[in-house]
């Protein structure tokens, strides 16, 4: 006999295999249905018949059932969308022969009462439901262009794609069909060109339509351009006036700022014409005091010496008297002479102060004239100098006479003899050949201050050989004098 054990365990394993092979027999009669498949179930049980049936039936749309074997049997169905091309050749209301192409996009109704009317009809059929689609579709869309002239289905082919939909969704709900959309792709006239004539008549008008807008378009752009150029014109022009009106403010700082420089520059040179002639005076003053240094004193010095000569001569008494008298009368005059020149010296002073007056106002109007008048009266001023100080020496030669003019030969004699001099000094070595030996050169020199003072004399009149024994005579006798004075 079996061990039970063993025989529990095969029946285990044999329960094990059952219980598998009923998973795989259930597993096996599951029908799965994607969302574009319809499943149609008949046989018992499959659901409630419709009057018209025998049986029911099941529709499973996108999901899973169980189809129980030998009592039901399950039938697929697509719903998938299908496109057919279909030419419809006709004639439209007007007798005109019309081609129309257009493409239809269709399906089997999503809805189980339109799976079951597809499946009753189409259901081993279904590679032909293209043809019947197409047939159907042609018939409706061949009828209604006879009603519709080539002008309206070319205007409004979507009217014409309604009512083509409209007139055949009743016949094809019934067959558990439906379109989505009807294309009207092409429409043509064959044997005829009434389209191009048609089309002519609108091109034209398209054309004629599309140039006036052109030309509008044009007359617009040049419109907006001329603006646009008077605008630019406009802001040129203000550019222009605000650029001018800038340069002229610039301008007119650029000639107040140089007129204050002139206007400077003029006051600058006035002073410096102030001071000039101030110098000029002060060297005129310096002037006159050298002369009465090296003139007059002298003069005067002489003039005492002959006015004690001739104290010392008792018997020349009248002769004294009157020289004393003469010499009283040329003072006089002399003093006469000062108050003169000191007064046209004051009036000269006030006549120069009025005339700086009057080039300062003058300066401060204009500084370019205020410049020229500056320099005119520098230059005038230096002028006078010269000429006053010419004056005061011509005075002094007129009062003095030849001792003056002696003076100042005098004062000049070293510079004559220099330059009567320097041709020798020029010489790098000299020889001399002559019996008197080295006193030759001294004999030469000689000569040449005599040659020097001879053309003083052909040039003035003065001896200078005489001036100088009659100073160096005077000083002898004056110095005889003083002892007989003192004793």
């Amino acid at each position: 006999m079996l061990d039970p054990t063993l025989i529990q365990v095969i029946a285990i394993i044999a329960l094990v295999i059952a219980l598998l092979g009923l998973l795989v027999f259930i597993a096996r009669r599951i029908r799965r249905v994607p969302p574009n498949e319809a499943l149609v179930i008949v046989g018992r049980g499959a659901g409630r018949a419709s009057p018209e049936q025998a049986s029911g039936q099941r529709v499973v749309i996108g999901g899973r059932t169980f189809v129980w074997p030998i009592l039901q049997q399950g039938f697929s169905i697509s719903l998938e969308q299908r496109q057919i091309g279909i030419t419809v050749e006709g004639v439209d209301k007007n007798r005109i022969k019309i081609a129309i192409k257009a493409s239809i996009n269709f399906k089997v109704s999503g809805n189980e009462d339109g799976v079951r009317r597809a499946a009753q009809r189409f259901l081993s059929q279904q590679q032909l439901l293209t043809e019947i689609i197409k047939e159907s579709l042609e018939g409706s869309l061949r009828s209604i262009v006879g009603d519709m002239t080539i002008e309206q289905i070319i205007s409004d082919r979507k009217s014409l794609s309604d009512r083509v939909v409209s007139e055949t969704k009743a016949d094809l709900v019934e067959q558990g069909l439906q379109v989505d959309l009807l294309n009207i792709s092409d429409i043509s006239t064959p044997g005829s060109d009434y389209l191009a004539n048609l089309g002519r008549a609108e091109a034209a008008r398209a054309r004629q339509v599309a140039e006036i807008s052109e030309a509008e378009a044009a007359r617009a752009s040049e419109f907006a351009r001329i603006e646009a150029a008077e605008q630019i014109a406009e802001r040129q022009k203000a550019l222009s006036l605000r650029q001018a009106s800038i340069k002229a403010e610039t301008d007119r700082a650029n000639a107040e700022a140089e007129a204050s420089g002139l206007l400077a520059k003029a006051e600058q040179d006035k002073l410096v014409a102030t001071e000039e002639r101030e110098a000029l005076a002060e060297q005129a003053l310096v002037t006159q005091e050298r002369l009465d240094i090296d003139v007059r004193k002298p003069a005067e010095a002489e003039a005492y010496a002959e006015v004690q000569r001739a104290n010392a001569q008792r018997d020349a008494a009248n002769a004294a008297t009157e020289a004393d008298a003469y010499k009283r009368t040329k003072i006089a005059e002399a003093n006469k002479v000062a108050a003169v020149q000191d007064a046209e010296a004051a009036a000269t002073s006030v006549r120069f102060a009025g005339e700086a007056e009057r080039d300062r106002q003058v300066a401060l109007a204009a500084g370019i004239r205020a410049d020229g008048e500056a320099k005119a009266a520098a230059i005038q001023a230096e002028g006078l100098a010269e000429a006053a100080a010419t004056d005061a020496k011509a005075q002094a030669l007129k009062k003095y006479g030849e001792a003056a003019l002696a003076q100042e030969i005098i004062s000049r004699l070293p510079e004559i003899v220099r330059a009567a001099a320097e041709p020798i000094s020029n010489i790098d070595t000299l020889t001399v050949v002559s019996t008197d030996g080295a006193s030759a050169v001294t004999k030469t020199v000689g000569q040449v201050l005599g040659e020097g003072t001879e053309v003083v004399k052909s040039l003035t009149g003065l001896d200078v050989s005489s001036i100088l024994a009659g100073l160096a005579g005077g000083a002898v006798v004056k110095q005889a004098e003083e002892p007989a004075v003192a004793k």
